[in-house]
């Protein structure tokens, strides 16, 4: 079984969490950002999503599709939408990946200790969105790596 979605938003990357003291407890929640981006995320997913999520080993892939920066030329811009130039700045690549996990944990699988392959890319594009695609992994016959 394969799914495959496109979340039609900009990417965003995972926040470092916040603390805050409540009594004798410090408590950890997401940044309002990141709890945002994961919930649109969330919803994407569920329309897209088996009726119980997937429990057994799955191959992800995610191709996060950067805005171009408006300070470059026209003729860079043009190079970065064929593929010549690539987004090699913050945020970092596995910022986005830990934001589309934590969103599609419980929807999609069952827990990310599920996934045994993971690539990620990281492009320009004139439309930001993230590709996702989830592929169960039936038998190890079928991993073929190379």
């Amino acid at each position: 079984m394969t799914i495959k979605f496109t979340v039609n938003i900009p990417p965003h990357s995972q926040e470092r969490p916040r603390f805050r003291n409540l009594g004798k407890f410090t408590q950890t929640y997401d940044p309002p950002k990141s709890k945002e981006y994961k919930k649109k995320i969330a919803n994407v997913a569920k329309m897209y999503a088996p009726e119980t999520p997937i429990s057994a080993p799955i191959r992800i892939k995610l191709i996060f599709f950067v805005s171009i920066p408006t300070s470059k030329s026209e003729k860079w811009k043009r190079r970065a939408l064929i593929g010549q130039e690539f987004p090699a700045v913050r945020p970092d690549i596995d910022n986005y990946v830990k934001a589309v996990l934590d969103a599609l944990n419980g929807i999609m699988f069952s827990d990310d200790g599920k996934i045994i392959e993971l690539i990620a890319y990281k492009r320009y594009s004139d439309r930001p969105r993230t590709e996702v695609c989830i592929t169960e992994v039936v038998s190890e016959v079928q991993t073929k790596l190379f």
